[in-house]
């Protein structure tokens, strides 16, 4: 089976992704691993009853047995997702804060089931009066919601005020087909509506001043059909966040004049729009890699920007993207780069950032996003960055950051290290959950804790001073092994509690996928986790299909890990059991969390030296661990564990040595 699955690569024509030299090195690497790997996954295997692999839930064996998904880790035989393409034409009245829209969607229902409604997402109706929220957020953004004017299927149109046809729930529309959808069919969905932007209390979108507008979370969205669980009939109650299918967006929007409009897609009537001065600037930058100002505040001011004041109409198309969001200015700065992010193909991806006068760190956003791409495209995750741009767009203010394709609303943060990590941290997202298509209303940590894991690696080459991975380990210790902690298997929307959210969504995940790394090694860890990608990209994942990738790509059995880091409720507490007469320390692993061993030991004669075990050595023995210190010097203190190594409990992690 492993020698089987390992050079098998799922072939998908419609992939705008494909990216021959990734194949090849694949491949490369898997020839110089697999036969190592196959021995390795000889030697698992006669562990494999002792790590057994946890229960799967009902929905999610239904899936395997159905062969959509498969114990290799790739998808199934009969795996299928549904997808659309959607026609929007969308006014913004920036003055009154409100967004009024037409929409005609074709939605193509590839699977094997007959659908008898449809479920469409209305976000904004997570402002409605009355609604549930994850958090309260005073009156003054309270609305009615939603207000669809009309609605047909195919032609036809639909009674809005047949409660037996429709029914809104808190944030859905549940629309019953006069006419079922055959499996390999279509229809086409039209609608006309309205909302207000919130303009007090945003919340992943709003209107944050006369200048700046952000809108996603916006048009009547077609929720996903999947082989889990049917359609996804979960409400948005604020925490949770994306669960898209990957579809075609055809989108023109119209605002005020002296507005500019950044977007999900490539702008389609740029030299319409921009003035020649603005599309001069951008072919150089294209030709170059530096750092070039398209266009200041000062010249929006003096009208220099836009070929003419009157334009107000700019249209986007994007394909195979999970959202379409949109950003609008005034009076701004727009300044970016074309990052290459193939060296073999030489491809090159617009990296830029829209930000006010006023600005702290923002004035750097450009610079540090780029740094981002270059990182993610070579380093880790290893793969090319998958889109032609992406933005980085100020909310004017301190705080915030809220990602989507393409596109990112981020703040300005005070400190340059904070506002580092923020701009990584959202791009990174383009990786997980766009490029990936997870479930992040089930399974956050899929794409929340990647991004947080992440991190990591631009913090410690442009502030390693910074300690990014200690402040997610101090955070991760301050909940876990607490009653409030959840274990990651348990679906993110069931956590009410805030603080066990990000826990889980963020911290424990990075911690697991750090600590994985750590036990796999670099090579092999980097090698199993691209071909996870390569496998899923443009598809929905799950987290056993994770898990049976990893498994698979490295030839060994990872239950040992898997299951106290996603399923059980370990928690990291390591302690020193007892030093023997011939300096062999004891580790007893009291809280059952695989993590690394690091041992400072202090000699007698004033010498120091440091003992380093990776992750992988509780394989074997998951309860007790023993470090052979140099048994030439006698041993005065032992002290166990590092500011990057999580461990709730430090009482048991010295012993000083009395002769």
């Amino acid at each position: 089976m492993l020698i089987i699955s390992i050079f098998t690569l799922v072939s998908d024509d419609t992939s705008r992704f494909t990216n021959r030299k990734f194949e090849n090195e694949l491949k490369m690497k898997k020839i110089i691993l697999v036969l190592s790997l196959v021995l390795v996954f000889q030697m698992n295997s006669v562990n494999a009853v002792a790590q057994r692999q946890p229960a799967m839930s009902l929905e999610v064996a239904t899936a395997y047995r159905s062969v959509t998904r498969s114990m290799s880790g790739l998808p199934g035989s009969e795996y299928w997702q549904n997808r659309a393409v959607y026609q929007i034409s969308a006014e913004v009245d920036v003055m009154q804060s409100t967004l009024s829209g037409e929409e005609r969607v074709t939605y193509v229902n590839h699977s094997p089931d007959t659908l008898t409604k449809l479920v469409i997402r209305l976000y904004p109706d997570f402002f409605k009066k009355g609604n549930a929220r994850s958090w309260p957020i005073g009156a003054d953004d309270l609305t009615d919601g939603t207000q669809i004017n009309s609605l047909s299927l195919n032609g036809t149109g639909v009674d809005l005020s047949n409660t037996g046809v429709v029914q809104r729930t808190a944030t859905n529309m549940h629309v019953q087909l006069e006419n079922p959808l055959l499996p390999n069919d279509s229809l086409i969905m039209e609608m006309d509506w309205f909302f207000s932007v919130p303009s007090k209390r945003q919340v992943r979108m709003g209107k944050y001043s006369e200048n700046i507008m952000f809108v996603s979370y916006w048009y009547p969205q077609i929720a996903v059909y999947d082989d889990i669980d049917g359609w996804d009939e979960l409400e948005y109650m604020g925490t949770v966040e994306f669960y898209n299918d990957f579809n075609t967006f055809d989108v023109t929007i119209h605002v005020p004049q002296d507005y500019k409009v950044w977007a999900t897609g490539e702008l389609q009537n740029s030299k319409h729009n921009y003035a020649d001065r603005v599309i001069d600037r951008i072919e150089k930058a294209r030709k170059s890699d530096e750092i070039i100002t398209f266009f200041t505040t000062e010249e929006c001011r003096d009208g220099n920007v836009l070929r003419d004041k009157k334009v107000n109409d700019w249209r986007f198309i994007a394909n195979k993207v999970p959202d379409f969001t949109f950003g609008l200015a005034r009076e701004v700065n727009w300044q970016g780069s074309f990052v290459t992010v193939d060296s073999i193909s030489g491809r090159k991806v617009l990296v830029d950032a829209v930000y006010p006068d006023s600005s702290v760190t923002f004035n750097r956003a450009a610079e540090w996003s780029a740094e981002s791409v270059r990182l993610m495209s070579f380093k880790l995750p290893g793969i090319p960055f998958p889109y032609p741009h992406m933005t980085s767009f100020s909310n004017g203010r301190q705080r915030g950051g809220m990602e989507s394709p393409m596109m990112a609303i981020d703040g300005d943060p005070l400190s340059e290290s904070q506002a580092i990590g923020l701009f990584f941290h959202e791009v990174s997202h383009t990786y997980f959950p766009f490029y990936m298509g997870s479930n992040e209303r089930k399974y956050a940590w899929m794409d929340e804790g990647f991004a947080a894991y992440f991190t990591n690696e631009i913090m410690e080459k442009e502030d390693p001073e910074y300690g990014y991975f200690a402040r997610l380990v101090s955070t991760f210790n301050s909940l876990s092994g607490r009653e409030r902690e959840v274990p990651l298997i348990y679906l993110s929307y069931q956590i009410n509690d805030y603080a066990s959210y990000r826990v889980h969504a963020y911290n424990r995940s990075a911690m697991a996928l750090a600590f994985l790394r750590d036990a796999l090694g670099d090579e092999v860890f980097k090698m199993s986790f691209q071909q996870f990608m390569h496998d899923w990209q443009g598809k929905h994942p799950m987290p056993f299909d994770f898990f049976n990738s990893m498994m698979q790509s490295t030839g060994q059995n990872l239950w040992w890990y898997f299951g106290p880091w996603y399923f059980d409720r370990a928690y990291p507490d390591l302690g020193i059991k007892k030093v023997t007469f011939n300096n062999k320390v004891v580790i007893e692993n009291v809280g059952k969390l695989p993590l690394p061993v690091q041992l400072t030991i202090t000699f007698v004669d004033g010498t120091m030296d440091v003992v380093y075990r990776h992750t992988g050595d509780w394989k074997t023995n998951p309860t007790a661990m023993i470090v052979q210190v140099n048994p030439q010097k006698q041993i005065e203190k032992v002290v166990l564990g590092s500011a990057t190594i999580p461990d709730v409990n430090t009482e048991n992690n010295t012993m000083s040595l009395t002769y």
